[in-house]
């Protein structure tokens, strides 16, 4: 079960790419952004081993299960709703910041609500099946994916437009103090761990996680591409002119495979895919913890048939992202994920020293 939690970590770290993430760190360039991917690395990587190993102190449970099991129902069930609010505004605003760079970069004529309606459906239905095929189904799709966005990687990071003085330039504002918006934003990459609030469920009780050097690698690389790359690439000041800097560091680079010709095709459609897999692993992870508030319920890794009440609370979310779709523009989006990025921090860290806490004063099975 090691590889689960590598692919929950690997999808939240590439997804970072596509979201606004890269956007915010831009902001801050010349005002603490280097100091705070520094930052970002050591906490972020604390914080994953200390989930990972706190969860693994409790078999097959749950967050839900875990405070449940420790706390007053009344005092967890509004920390809970919290929690599930966290997950979904995550998804719907991946979601939603897809559909708006479809509209800019496949098809500007198109309407970004109908585009939104369709990618909405499909995450619905997927968000609605058992942990286990959810999980199943986030492994097909990233072992297709994966090598691919890695092709991509490595082309960028080797290709022969890259400025290293632009770099180097970045670079030299390192002594510059971290501050709080980059930060939160830095930390995003790591985030992934915090799913196994839910999928620790579908966990063995002799589960020992023993990847633990891939947490740092793949943060850290992960972190130095996207932020040095499109710098290397547009310049120190041209990167500050885009919202979707990674959409036009893509679009910068030529493969001469056959048919296959602008990067940028390739790179929409593998961030399709993962956009659709996050958003459908987000709300599954919210609709688990919103049912385990309600009473009469009964915990299923593996639920035949499905529930109702799983697509009534999965239209909730997709009929709550197109409304912000609609009420809501891409500056918007951009300024909503910054204040986003930096409550996310604040809630997953203070769980994090929540569990752990409770990991190590759970009670011994007599």
């Amino acid at each position: 079960m090691n590889r689960y939690v590598i692919y929950n970590f690997v999808l939240v770290s590439f997804l970072n790419l596509m979201l606004f993430v890269p956007n915010i760190l831009f902001q801050y360039r010349y005002k603490g952004a280097v100091s705070s991917l520094i930052v970002a690395a050591l906490i972020g990587t604390t914080a994953a081993l200390l989930f990972i190993h706190a969860m693994s102190k409790f078999p097959s449970k749950g967050v839900p299960e875990i405070l449940f099991e420790r706390h007053p129902r009344w005092a967890v069930i509004p920390v809970l709703i919290v929690f599930a609010f966290m997950w979904f505004t995550a998804s719907s605003i991946a979601l939603a910041g897809y559909a708006l760079l479809i509209n800019r970069f496949f098809n500007p004529d198109a309407n970004t609500l109908v585009i939104l309606t369709i990618m909405a459906v499909i995450c619905l239905y997927a968000a609605t099946r058992s942990t286990l095929s959810m999980m199943f189904n986030m492994e097909i799709v990233l072992i297709v994916n994966t090598p691919l966005i890695l092709l991509l990687l490595i082309k960028a990071a080797r290709s022969n437009q890259l400025l290293w003085d632009e770099i180097r330039t970045a670079s030299n504002y390192f002594h510059i103090m971290p501050k709080l918006a980059p930060i939160a934003a830095a930390t995003f990459i790591f985030t992934g761990y915090v799913n196994l609030s839910v999928y620790n469920r579908a966990f063995p009780p002799n589960f020992h996680f023993r990847l633990k050097w891939l947490i740092p690698t793949i943060g850290i690389a992960v972190l130095a591409v996207s932020y040095f790359v499109p710098i290397g690439l547009h310049g120190t000041d041209g990167v500050g002119s885009y919202l979707y800097v990674w959409t036009a560091t893509s679009d910068s680079l030529v493969m001469e495979y056959g048919f296959i010709e602008r990067v940028l095709f390739v790179f929409l459609i593998l961030y399709l895919n993962l956009t659709l897999v996050y958003t459908a692993s987000g709300w599954h992870q919210a609709m688990e913890i919103v049912k385990s508030c309600l009473p009469r319920y009964k915990l299923a890794i593996d639920e035949h048939p499905i529930p109702i009440r799983n697509y009534v609370i999965c239209s909730i979310f997709a009929l709550t992202t197109i409304l912000s779709l609609y009420l809501l523009n891409e500056k918007d989006y951009s300024k909503l994920t910054e204040y986003w990025l930096i409550l996310r921090m604040i809630a997953e860290y203070g769980l994090v020293i929540w569990i752990f806490l409770l990991s190590l004063t759970r009670r011994k099975p007599t």
